[in-house]
């Protein structure tokens, strides 16, 4: 990578940092991106060179956080199919957790968007479904379980979904538990 490679990166990084903060103390609606560029003394061009407007900018940045944390949930996870699923529910969940001022918004925007970003985003969950149905088939192969891989595995990301929603709503102030006592009901129901 050559120096203006670099530079650019380094710079595209300083308004993505910037981004998150102000997204976190002003909230979406409230960041106007001359802010964000003021934050490491830029242009709002800068930003413009770099994401083509406000959306575009959360959704990279919120994005990037979230697919590094599913990195990491999906890449160390336990074989075993209860703890793992366990782990994949606490990695997730506490990324939303983390960021409670974000987390409607990046729900909101995440779920409704369209084109390449609701493409990423459906990845996503395809990412997990896949992981699931992974870890379902090789405790089936066990005789751990039995049944649809498949539908488990969409299970799982639904009351994954639902926890989140009803969380972000303040229906539900223990998401994880909900998500694990869902997780254990539909286990039951697949054992032999």
């Amino acid at each position: 990578m050559g120096v203006r490679d670099e530079q650019r990166e380094r710079t595209r990084a300083a308004l993505l940092d910037a981004a998150r903060r102000r997204f976190e103390v002003d909230g979406f609606e409230a960041t106007h991106l001359r802010d964000v560029a003021g934050d490491v003394g830029l242009s709002v061009g800068a930003v413009f060179v770099h994401f083509a407007d406000k959306r575009d900018l959360l959704h990279t940045a919120l994005f990037e956080d979230l697919e590094r944390a599913l990195d990491e949930a999906l890449a160390s996870g336990p074989e075993a199919l209860e703890p793992f699923l366990d782990h994949v529910a606490a990695a997730i969940l506490g990324y939303y957790e983390r960021r409670p001022a974000l987390s409607s918004v990046l729900l909101r925007e995440s779920l409704l968007a369209e084109g390449v970003w609701g493409e990423r985003f459906a990845a996503q969950h395809a990412r997990v479904h896949a992981a699931v149905v992974a870890r379902f088939e090789a405790a089936r192969a066990r005789g751990e379980v039995g049944g649809d891989a498949g539908l488990f595995a969409l299970s799982f990301v639904s009351f994954h979904t639902f926890a989140l929603l009803g969380w972000v709503r303040g229906a539900l102030p223990d998401p994880r538990g909900t998500v694990g006592r869902l997780v254990r009901q539909q286990l039951a129901g697949a054992r032999p």
